[in-house]
């Protein structure tokens, strides 16, 4: 991924990335590979994510890069993960999630039957920022960011 002039970092951590692209209007949330050591860790970094994203608008898109996280699936995580999917992921009208894999895949699927949203599920980053980008009803892939 190459964020050009339009882009701004809204958030670096250890555990995530929110980039915000003016042009595109879209908002990305990258996931690193460092896990979570403990309940505490995921609860506060999930809340600066939620405050970051909070800074866009919500017509915005939102592009959720989860490639390179770890995968886990412990009931407290999983808990915490449905706190933080409401506050962040409910306030864009269109999202895309990108995985590298069908345990991926499967994981997002399951999370937007629990969730009750339909978020559209890619492994190919570029056929995502065409879902984002390219306006309802038009065919057309604007530049890439």
């Amino acid at each position: 991924m190459t964020f050009g002039m339009t882009t701004r970092e809204i958030l670096a951590d250890e555990y995530f990335r929110v980039v915000a692209d003016d042009r595109a209007r879209v908002v990305w949330l990258i996931r690193s590979t460092t896990a979570f050591p403990s309940l505490e860790s995921i609860e506060q970094s999930f809340a600066r994510v939620s405050h970051a994203v909070s800074t866009t608008a919500p017509e915005w898109s939102l592009l959720i890069d989860s490639r390179e996280g770890p995968l886990r699936n412990d009931p407290a995580f999983e808990e915490i993960l449905a706190r933080a999917r409401g506050r962040i992921v409910d306030r864009y009208a269109r999202v895309a999630v990108l995985v590298k894999s069908a345990v991926g895949k499967l994981q997002v699927a399951r999370y937007a039957r629990e969730d009750h949203k339909s978020p559209r599920v890619f492994d190919d980053e570029d056929a995502a920022l065409t879902y984002l980008m390219t306006p309802r009803g038009e065919s057309k892939r604007p530049p890439k960011p």
